[in-house]
């Protein structure tokens, strides 16, 4: 969800505590005007939180290059940061917290911001006199395209087997523990 459309659903709440207020011809109305006061402060708040820290890692990385030398770098980043973080909200609506999935993807959405801190801080101490070879850049964005590659992967068979239950092939599950432990293994091997 969008700073933009987070603003505006927080102004609609706004707007029904009012008209509660209003409307309160009792200590009920009041209290619960009072409740969708303190409901829309708390979702305002902490949603903007939520999508200023999020997008403060991919801005960070923009405003750390000096020229163009890195867009490319800095673009198959960003790309990888969002695609994991545009799954945030399936996992925390479809997997419960604390499972082995659950916390293997808060795993990978840390592995995630591990590439970018590190990709900003070799942006920044890289020499743009000489411009050696980008070898540290690259082999991020590479190791961070193959955690992608294997989150989707992930993903889809997580889907899969919640859209066709019915159905389920005992090899889907083997897949999934398959690629769970693979996944496991690279995101304790790249940063941890």
């Amino acid at each position: 969800m969008g700073l933009i459309a987070v603003n505006i659903m927080g102004v609609i709440m706004f707007a029904l505590a009012i008209v509660v207020f209003v409307l309160a011809d009792s200590m009920a109305g009041i209290v619960i005007g009072i409740l969708l006061s303190i409901v829309w402060l708390v979702f305002t708040i902490m949603a903007n939180i939520h999508i200023l820290r999020g997008r403060r890692s991919t801005e960070k990385l923009k405003d750390s290059a000096r020229g163009h030398l890195f867009d490319a770098q800095i673009e198959r980043l960003n790309r990888q940061y969002e695609s994991i973080m545009s799954r945030e909200e399936y996992f925390q609506e479809n997997v419960d917290e604390g499972s082995g999935v659950r916390n293997l993807y808060e795993d990978i959405k840390e592995q995630a911001q591990i590439n970018m801190d590190s990709a900003i801080g070799f942006i920044q101490t890289y020499d743009y006199y000489t411009r050696p070879q980008p070898i540290y850049l690259d082999n991020l964005c590479r190791q961070g395209d193959e955690l992608v590659r294997k989150f989707n992967i992930l993903v889809e068979k997580l889907v899969d087997i919640d859209t066709n239950l019915s159905s389920l092939d005992m090899k889907y599950v083997d897949d999934v523990i398959e690629c769970m432990n693979s996944m496991r293994q690279d995101v304790n091997g790249q940063g941890k």
